[in-house]
């Protein structure tokens, strides 16, 4: 039986680098696409010592189509799963034309390319921005409206509109994964280094004797900050498995990858703190641009669709963090 290749995009990144360990531990082989823009070329030397193979990885930009009409044409992947992106929110409001090039026309053209050469399986790296923020109330739904509020979450919701184009080609099997803010480590190799997701921002912060910075303490939620759903990323890419699973099924299906649980920024800064051992003020700071209020994740699709259930709650997810940090 031949072995399935699957093309990573963005696969030495945080989540990418997870996934790839997922589908090598199932027995695929995977070719890594990768920038190193934010992606570690540390965390695929991980892999390759962890299952004592040789992993390809490519490292060039999403926007170079010649190169990745070449890749495809090498490795001919059965199938792709895209999470290169561009993904601060407050750096999208500022660099808007970047986030449309890099997350919506790079992918247009990806989608090109693939159906050019015949590739009927797309799995892809959504986000809960495409919501922007619901005057309905939480949790949000898949089919509840979309109004992103940042370029990053606008741009993100056209891309699932081409995808959505491309899942309509009888033969095409495809899901696109919306993801709340993940959180936690498989492996302290493949920790999230970014320096735009709460909880280890606030945990270098807290190491290092200094106030973590709270954006915006008047909002209308309990405590004044904004209230986020946290999914750890094991939970995270057990959904993939499940979807990647569910892929002869016809058409486009899309689900939230959340907890169904809101915390408030205070409420996690309280949990870090909690975790090292003591307590430190944090500094009150104006709010970001295309911050929303609340954001909480309405799981019940997957859940029923997916037989998925996340089982790691803040708690754990913070102190898995701290461990992977030390």
């Amino acid at each position: 039986m031949t072995t399935q290749t699957w093309l990573l995009t963005g696969g030495a990144g945080y989540i990418g680098s997870h996934v790839a360990d997922a589908f090598l531990a199932s027995g695929k082989d995977v070719v890594i696409y990768d920038s190193l823009y934010q992606g570690l070329e540390s965390r695929i030397e991980y892999l390759r010592k962890k299952y004592n193979k040789e992993i390809p990885l490519i490292v060039a930009d999403i926007r170079d189509t010649a190169k990745f009409d070449e890749v495809l044409t090498t490795y001919k992947p059965y199938g792709i799963v895209h999470t290169a992106a561009l993904k601060a929110v407050g750096e999208s409001m500022e660099k808007p034309d970047e986030y449309w090039e890099v997350n919506f026309h790079a992918t247009v053209k990806m989608l090109e390319l693939i159906s050019a050469h015949g590739i009927k399986n797309f799995i892809f790296s959504s986000t809960a921005a495409v919501y922007g923020a619901p005057e309905h109330s939480n949790p949000i739904k898949e089919d509840d409206p979309k109004n992103p509020i940042s370029p990053y979450g606008a741009s993100k919701l056209a891309a699932e509109g081409e995808i959505n184009n491309f899942l309509a080609v009888s033969g095409n099997h495809g899901t696109s994964l919306r993801f709340f803010n993940v959180v936690g480590t498989a492996a302290p190799e493949l920790m999230d280094n970014s320096v735009e997701n709460l909880v280890p921002i606030v945990i270098n912060k807290l190491k290092a004797g200094q106030p973590p910075v709270i954006y915006g303490t008047d909002y209308p939620t309990p405590d004044g900050t904004c209230i986020r759903d946290y999914v750890h990323v094991i939970d995270l890419i057990d959904a993939h498995m499940k979807a990647l699973n569910s892929l002869g099924a016809a058409g486009h299906e899309i689900y939230n990858l959340g907890s169904g649980s809101g915390y408030s920024v205070r409420e996690v800064v309280k949990a870090a703190s909690d975790a090292i051992g003591h307590q430190i003020p944090f500094v009150d700071s104006p709010r970001r641009a295309g911050d929303p209020a609340v954001l909480i994740a309405d799981i019940s699709k997957a859940k029923r669709m997916l037989a998925w259930e996340p089982t790691r709650d803040m708690t754990t997810m913070v102190a898995d963090t701290l461990h992977s940090m030390a």
